[in-house]
């Protein structure tokens, strides 16, 4: 008789974590804990990591398949719950008034906070069951090992402040903006626009907002960290040698780290990094680095003609499509043949092939996208109609994902 999946699920379960475990044990590595010493990052090699990262699929799907459907339904009737208590967490500094190596009490909490304490024993309980901070006496609060993190890194308290006062809203608003915008088209059309009472875009609010712009560059600062953001897969992962002594113009640039990450591997290239004035203002140039900062707005026809590339780099998947194809029809005017567009951004895979817990994390950025500003996350296919619906003359050339890269690079050209 064959093994049943759930069966299947439980021994990949076993033979994986036993992996992982034997590699800590070996090397008399710290076990990951919820304790507040517990390391954040195990450090494992490529192999054990993908063990790790089995363990964790298997042991989703034999979660999601134990339960069964009515149970696995009824799990999210309480998910409008799920982040209270971070939201009380972040508008109160809850982590930062909690010692990082001691402990304090509720009352203490309640009384620094102006909270009822009733209430805050409430929300901050439900938290602890989710192994944010933990209360090894009644009464008494202490730090877990993802309460420090909050407590210890910026950019993680940057990503909770945004998480739970921009993007949750926004979510919780979605479904009622395309109620009444249906079309979902315009960037201030969408669940944040109707959370924050504004005809303003997102990033419009943000420029008007210095502390949520602050939270959210920490939130994308932490969204970021790892390997797989890393500038190398931008300048190892296409082959800039072909352009030699050529102009490369970066659109959205921000402040050229891009660009200078290209400078420093490729110094014959002319970069230019184009951005709005406020953050031209903020933007220095560095020396020794070919690189040039540009007022611009990529909406607006290009005024560097001839270049031999115009890259966005995480750029288009921030714009519904008609400014997309706005921004590719202001190139034109400024391309040569064999212009090279190239866009560095995700490229959504199609449904059902990635391991269940990476298609959840790529569809919940792709629904982000749509709440924030009624843009989206791109498939391949839907890449090469953009540029086919910007002008013909476009030539899509292909896409690759630089190994370990979380982004693609797509190249176009032009052929006029």
């Amino acid at each position: 008789m064959s093994q049943s999946r759930i069966a299947e699920l439980a021994t990949a379960v076993a033979q994986h974590t036993q992996r992982v475990d034997s590699y800590l044990a070996e090397k008399n590595l710290p076990r990951p804990s919820f304790d507040a010493d517990s390391p954040v990052e195990l450090g494992l090699p490529p192999d054990i990591e993908q063990s790790r990262i089995a363990a964790i699929q298997a042991s989703q799907e034999l979660n999601d398949l134990l339960r069964g459907p009515r149970d696995l339904l009824q799990v999210y009737n309480f998910q409008h719950n799920l982040l209270v208590h971070l939201q009380l967490i972040s508008r109160f500094d809850i982590a930062s008034k909690v010692p990082v190596d001691g402990e304090t009490t509720f009352a203490e909490l309640a009384a620094s906070t102006g909270v009822n304490h009733t209430a805050l024993c409430t929300i901050l309980r439900y938290g602890i069951a989710y192994r944010v901070f933990k209360e090894p006496r009644p009464g008494v609060i202490a730090h877990s090992a993802a309460s420090r993190q909050i407590a210890e890194d910026s950019r993680v308290a940057g990503w909770l402040a945004a998480s739970v006062d921009d993007m949750w809203p926004a979510a919780e608003k979605v479904v009622d903006a395309l109620v009444k915008w249906p079309l979902a088209a315009e960037p201030n059309q969408t669940g944040f626009s109707l959370a924050n009472e504004t005809d303003l875009s997102f990033y419009s609010v943000l420029d008007k907002s210095p502390e949520r712009a602050r939270h959210f560059g920490s939130a994308m600062s932490f969204f970021t960290t790892g390997d797989g953001y890393s500038l190398r897969h931008l300048t190892d992962g296409y082959p800039w040698e072909k352009i030699s002594s050529g102009t490369v113009v970066d659109l959205g640039g921000s402040h050229g780290d891009a660009a200078f990450a290209l400078a420093r591997k490729y110094p014959n290239l002319n970069l230019i990094v184009q951005e709005l004035p406020q953050v031209v203002a903020n933007s220095t140039e560095k020396e020794g680095l070919n690189v040039k900062f540009m007022v611009h707005d990529l909406f607006q026809e290009q005024p560097v003609h001839g270049a031999d590339a115009y890259l966005y780099r995480w750029i288009l998947h921030n714009w519904p499509e008609k400014y997309c194809i706005q921004a590719l029809r202001s190139l034109i005017p400024a391309l040569k043949k064999g212009s090279r567009v190239l866009v560095m951004d995700f490229m959504m895979p199609p449904p059902g092939v990635l391991p269940n817990d990476f298609d959840r994390k790529l569809r919940s950025m792709d629904l982000t996208m749509l709440e924030i500003g009624n843009a989206k996350e791109r498939d391949v296919g839907e890449w090469k109609a953009l540029f086919e619906k910007a002008d013909s003359r476009f030539v899509f050339r292909g896409a690759e994902q630089p190994p370990g890269s979380t982004l693609s690079i797509i190249e176009v050209t032009w052929d006029d």
